[in-house]
């Protein structure tokens, strides 16, 4: 019974410790935002206007993203995109009737805040009215991120990943944060333990010898 006092804190302490190490390894997710900025003033039948979409990486870099845009097929009439300062290339996909995905490049990578692109459109609405012409929609999927440059020399091959800086010694710093949390909780576990192990050890009785005659 003694025994099985001593491993069940360890048993714990180890465990606890292996769930605190997975939780740092998760890594967080892209926080991109994307805004919708429509025409200004009055709309008339014919006229072509154009909507801009722009992007804000907050701080992380992205080489390559997505934004989807739903419009009203009554009032407008999809023209062309055009690439904003953010991205290198916009590409268009139709997926169905008023609904079209853009997909944005940028082969050295985009951080801040800029334009994404501007999209146009031609009015092609019957009668007047007020209605809501479009609105943007998350794609899921995730950005990518630009792949490192290495300082090899320039006829050297280029790899098509390589691990930032950052998050080596973001991960070298959690991986060792984490060990030392587990072996405090695993001393401490210990010393506990031996304690309690030595409250509930039973007293030997020494036994009085007897005085010959």
């Amino acid at each position: 019974m003694s025994r099985l006092l001593r491993i069940v804190p360890v048993f714990f302490s180890v465990i606890f410790c292996l769930v605190f190490l997975f939780i740092l390894r998760i890594q967080p997710a892209f926080a991109i935002k994307y805004d919708l900025i429509p025409p200004s003033g009055e709309l008339t039948r014919g006229q072509q206007i154009q909507f801009t979409i722009n992007i804000d990486s907050e701080g992380t870099s992205i080489a390559t993203t997505q934004i989807g845009m739903t419009y009203e097929t009554t009032v407008l009439e999809y023209v062309s995109t055009v690439p904003g300062d953010a991205m290198g290339t916009v590409s268009v996909s139709q997926l169905e009737s008023g609904k079209i995905l853009f997909s944005g490049t940028n082969p050295g990578g985009f951080s801040g805040a800029g334009t994404f692109a501007y999209v146009n459109f031609k009015i092609i609405a019957a009668a007047s009215g007020e209605t809501q012409l479009c609105v943007l929609w998350a794609p899921q999927t995730n950005p990518t991120t630009p792949p490192s440059q290495p300082t090899s020399a320039p006829d050297a091959p280029q790899p098509t990943a390589l691990p930032r800086t950052g998050e080596i010694k973001n991960q070298i710093g959690y991986l060792a944060g984490g060990a030392l949390f587990g072996l405090i909780g695993l001393g401490g576990a210990i010393y506990l333990n031996r304690n309690r192990y030595q409250r509930v050890s039973p007293k030997k009785s020494h036994p009085h010898k007897k005085s010959s005659d």
